[in-house]
């Protein structure tokens, strides 16, 4: 009897300890879990450009943009505060992917309508990623009037289109960049030897003080052509201020006027050695339109 309990439980803590080790094994081999990167950017806007940055889902964006004129005007022209130009827009986001966009600016009179859709997201753990990818495609309509109205122009004439892809990265908590292929399709042009088709690489950053402020950088090259060689390439530097509740004001110097791609990458005529810098803003609203009681928390 002895031997049959001795054996039992020899048997019984056999099988603890394998399971025990069982466990163990299935546990180092699991994939550990996937953790996706939040806030690459405090908004959608760098500064001129877009970020990587897309709508959350059920929020409404809100955006003013507003440039003075280059300070190479003098005391004439209050250095730029005399002059004024202003872009009003709207995005929405139909789900934490993809939203959609439209806006209204003084200069050329242009409104614009655009999609931005996050084909990839930068992500830790078991598969990670590096980087995140977001397209955006987006339309202008230039409703200025003719120069020459008695010349019968097309209506396709006003159109522009732009495409763009935005390769961004979160480095850590203190810095994030962006790299964006941009192609900028223009229906007309003004002289024969103008581009329609113009190609240009942004280059951006932030690097974030603390959680409220801020520093922005923004470059857009233009690659080699006749656009490069009669236009400037645009850069803009400033900084930006996160105030809470979805609000984030940005403030900065630019040597380009337009708001929109088709103005401030193969129309930007501004330089910062002649002077053409212009202080600008960007005031950034976020609305939550879900009315569901548990509403998505954004992640910092």
């Amino acid at each position: 009897m002895k031997k049959i309990l001795l054996l039992t439980t020899l048997v019984l803590y056999g099988s603890i300890t394998f399971s025990q080790d069982l466990l163990s094994m299935l546990d180092e081999q699991s994939d550990p879990p996937i953790n996706y990167v939040e806030g690459t950017f405090k908004s959608v806007r760098l500064v001129n450009g877009y970020s990587s940055e897309v709508a959350g889902k059920n929020d409404l964006i809100f955006s003013i943009s507003h440039r003075f004129g280059p300070v190479s005007g003098g005391a004439y022209e209050f250095y730029g505060l005399d002059e004024s130009t202003i872009r009003l827009g709207f995005e929405y986001g139909l789900n934490d992917r993809i939203s959609l966009g439209i806006g209204r600016s003084v200069f050329d009179k242009l409104f614009d309508g655009f999609v931005k859709i996050k084909l990839l997201r930068q992500k830790s753990g078991g598969s990670s990623f590096p980087v995140s990818i977001t397209l955006m495609e987006g339309m202008q309509y230039k409703s200025l009037r003719w120069v020459r109205p008695e010349l019968d122009y097309p209506e396709t004439a006003r159109l522009s289109y732009v495409h763009e892809l935005f390769i961004a990265r979160k480095f850590n908590k203190w810095f994030s960049a962006q790299l964006v292929p941009v192609i900028v399709h223009r229906n007309w042009v003004t002289e024969k030897e103008e581009q329609n088709i113009v190609g240009a690489v942004g280059i951006g950053g932030v690097f974030t003080v603390n959680k409220w402020l801020g520093i922005n950088a923004e470059y857009y090259h233009l690659l080699p052509g006749h656009t490069a060689d009669n236009y400037e390439n645009s850069l803009a530097l400033g900084v930006e201020i996160e105030t809470g509740g979805g609000h984030v004001f940005q403030i900065h110097l630019s040597n380009s006027t337009g708001m929109t791609e088709k103005n401030f990458i193969p129309e930007n005529k501004g330089s910062w050695l002649d002077g053409d810098v212009a202080l600008g803003f960007n005031l950034i609203r976020v609305f939550n339109l879900d009315k569901k009681p548990n509403k998505r928390k954004r992640k910092k």
